[in-house]
């Protein structure tokens, strides 16, 4: 259960990271650091995650039906990450809270014997 938990939290930074660089960082310089498509170069089709970096861009500036255009997953899975985002939050303080209590609860009982 605690790996999984931690693992969670691993992918879920990730997952932050991925929602944050559209505000931190230029969308021309994020595009010099992506590798190009493998499937597109080889089949001359867009793979489905084509497109997508720039739609999280746009939605970031809230064209939600520019990203639509752009990708039409790329809302659903940009509200999954929010969501996700959202929970490791939440979590996170609450495990917060727990672990002060449990420190607090130690020290009443070690103070006490």
């Amino acid at each position: 259960m605690l790996v999984g938990l931690f693992v969670w939290f691993i992918l879920s930074a990730v997952v932050f990271i991925v929602l944050a660089l559209p505000f931190i960082m230029p969308q021309h310089q994020l595009a010099h650091l992506l590798p190009e498509c493998k499937w597109q170069s080889q089949f001359q089709k867009p793979c489905v995650f084509c497109g997508m970096s720039t739609a999280f861009y746009v939605i970031s500036r809230s064209d939600f039906a520019e990203a639509h255009r752009l990708n039409p997953l790329s809302l659903y899975i940009y509200s999954v990450f929010l969501v996700n985002t959202i929970f490791v939050g939440i979590t996170l303080k609450r495990s917060t809270r727990f672990v002060k209590s449990s420190v607090a609860q130690l020290r009443c009982r070690s103070a006490l014997t």
